[in-house]
């Protein structure tokens, strides 16, 4: 059985990788699933004042949280075991580092996501994924 990644923002996109993914399983076990979140790195000082680093995690953490929402939710209702991440980070890179520390077997992902805070951009990070990792990559729009 397979242990796969799926990178999600909380776009539409990124919610029809987790749509993908309950699909295939019934043809393909999967023993556990990932979900992965990639927020934009924010740098204490950052906006003028300045933010401490536990102002910073908490605002990586909610944005998290809030970005993988409902794609926790479709895996609970399907009984699909999972684990969440949240980062920042480089997204491919950040993508492709928790694919070996999990130990996933597959990454499956959008194509396109919100915006530049967890970008999932054909053009940029689903490519880079592609250039970065060995693992197979099912893309999906």
């Amino acid at each position: 059985m397979k242990r796969i990644l799926i990178p999600v923002d909380g776009s539409e996109t990124s919610l029809n990788a987790v749509k993908a993914l309950l699909d295939a399983r019934r043809y393909d076990p999967v023993e556990r699933v990932d979900l992965l979140t990639v927020q934009m790195p924010l740098k204490p000082g950052a906006f003028g004042s300045g933010l401490s680093q536990e102002e910073i995690d908490a605002y990586h953490r909610e944005e998290g949280e809030a970005a993988l929402q409902t794609a926790s939710a479709l895996l609970t209702q399907a009984g699909v075991p999972f684990d969440v991440h949240i980062e920042a980070g480089a997204a491919a890179e950040t993508i492709t580092r928790v694919a070996d520390e999990t130990g996933a077997h597959e990454i499956f992902m959008g194509t396109r996501g919100l915006g530049s805070v967890s970008a999932l951009f054909m053009g940029s990070v689903a490519t880079g994924v592609l250039s970065l990792t060995e693992l197979p990559v099912t893309l999906v729009k």
